[in-house]
């Protein structure tokens, strides 16, 4: 599978369990976690001592300390914490995978119905034939004295009053699905739904849902998109949230300005009237 955006360690957990773990040996296990989490699969016992950056020696002499970590099958190092962190993301991601599949297959019936509905719409359009005199001539009299009913309302309050109380739409692309891997910034790229609640867990507080505006978001795609970066998606959405306190907190600054510089009054050189040097 590819390799996820991040991985949850829990700093707290981590430490309670590792006090008993000199320097050298705190190092090969995180590197012996941080490989089981990029490649989503137990660690291959045969490859333990070179995925811990050690020499053969060493790797013997801190071995007995690190298994404790890791259950042996016989070929493999499995750790249960990140087996059931990995099994919760690919079950995460296949129903979302589900989900925008049934989304695509709703979206091409609902168009596949559409030239229809507009086709019996327009056939229940009927013609009023024109008034003609005893002539034949063509008249413009119209014969309803009912003009209560068939008068459509020109009031331009009501209409401006129905304009203002219609909220704006926004109609974002719901059913986006994000690449696997590192993929570059796209015209129609989103956070995800769980955009706000991820950035608190990052320190930064974005208010209300969604966290930002239309505007926003199209400044950072088209920033993003020239650069041609590649990221994962969490990554992705940790850099626009920065990106979004950063902005905001140059507006909340008010702008400096200098002090207007002291002027240096000038000599009076009119010469006063009836003076003679």
């Amino acid at each position: 599978m590819a390799a996820l955006p991040y991985m949850q360690l829990y700093i707290a957990d981590y430490l309670a369990d590792t006090m008993h773990l000199s320097t050298e040996e705190h190092g090969a296990y995180l590197l012996l976690m941080f490989n089981y989490w990029q490649t989503g699969r137990a660690i291959p016992k045969n490859r333990l001592a070179k995925i811990a950056r050690m020499s053969n020696d060493r790797w013997n002499a801190v071995e007995s300390s690190l298994r404790e970590f890791f259950n042996d099958n016989g070929t493999d190092w499995v750790h249960e914490r990140i087996e059931r962190d990995l099994e919760g993301v690919r079950s995460s991601l296949e129903q979302k995978s589900a989900a925008g599949k049934a989304s695509a297959r709703a979206r091409k019936a609902k168009k596949s119905t559409q030239p229809e509905r507009d086709y019996n719409g327009c056939s229940t359009v009927v013609n009023r034939p024109l008034q003609q005199n005893t002539d034949g001539n063509p008249t413009n009299k119209d014969t309803d004295t009912d003009t209560d009913t068939d008068i459509k309302d020109l009031n331009p309050e009501r209409d401006t009053r129905a304009t203002d109380d219609t909220p704006p739409v926004d109609n974002p692309d719901t059913d986006y699905l994000a690449p696997m891997g590192k993929f570059s910034i796209t015209p129609d790229w989103l956070p995800g739904t769980d955009f706000t609640r991820q950035a608190t867990l990052w320190g930064i507080n974005l208010g209300d849902e969604p966290g930002y505006t239309a505007e926003e978001l199209q400044q950072f795609r088209d920033y993003w998109s020239c650069e041609g970066r590649v990221k994962h998606q969490m990554q992705w959405e940790q850099t626009f949230a920065q990106s979004l306190r950063t902005s905001r907190v140059r507006q909340q600054i008010p702008s400096q300005r200098k002090p207007a510089a002291m002027g240096i009054s000038q000599p009076d050189s009119t010469i006063p009237p009836g003076f003679r040097g």
